[in-house]
């Protein structure tokens, strides 16, 4: 999995505790979501993680391939510095998957670099639930955190904040 990671950083051009991340649990403590509330709570979550490092870099994991799907398109368009893993399909929770003790370990890897990701990330804005949590201690600086969601976005991050440059 460490090879995994190393590959994807290197692919992306991201250094470890140089980048923010974000994370979106979409169905934590429900069964759906809205696609309208999915696309403006994860474009909130990356939002939010400018805050943290103006500018991005900023690397995107989800537990849903829409919200994933969501923020590649719009930071396209929007010439945004934003990563994320491409799924194929629906990335594997470890406490929800259909007969877990049947599956191989390795239909968990893109969980587990997922994990990793986020907790070589400098920075992280993250939702409900453990798994950004978890990132976050994993992480360079604990303090260095915003939790934009909690049954409701309680912290309103409308726009993708540049980097700027103060010349003294």
């Amino acid at each position: 999995i460490a090879k995994i990671v190393d590959k994807y950083l290197k692919q992306s051009n991201l250094t470890e505790g140089e980048y923010a991340a974000a994370h979106f649990r979409v169905l934590h403590g429900r069964k759906t979501r809205q696609e309208d509330e999915t696309k403006h709570v994860a474009i909130n979550a990356i939002n939010c993680a400018s805050e943290l490092r103006p500018g991005g870099p900023v690397f995107f994991a989800s537990d849903n391939k829409f919200a994933v799907d969501t923020i590649n398109d719009y930071s396209k368009r929007k010439n945004l510095s934003v990563f994320s893993l491409q799924h194929t399909e629906e990335p594997l929770h470890l406490d929800k998957a259909a007969n877990w003790t049947k599956r191989s370990p390795s239909e968990y890897y893109a969980t587990f670099v997922d994990l990793l990701l986020l907790g070589r990330s400098r920075c992280l804005a993250f939702n409900s639930g453990g798994f950004g949590t978890f990132g976050l201690i994993l992480g360079f600086n604990a303090s260095c955190s915003v939790r934009y969601f909690s049954k409701k976005i309680i912290k309103s991050c409308p726009k993708w904040i540049e980097r700027t440059t103060t010349i003294i």
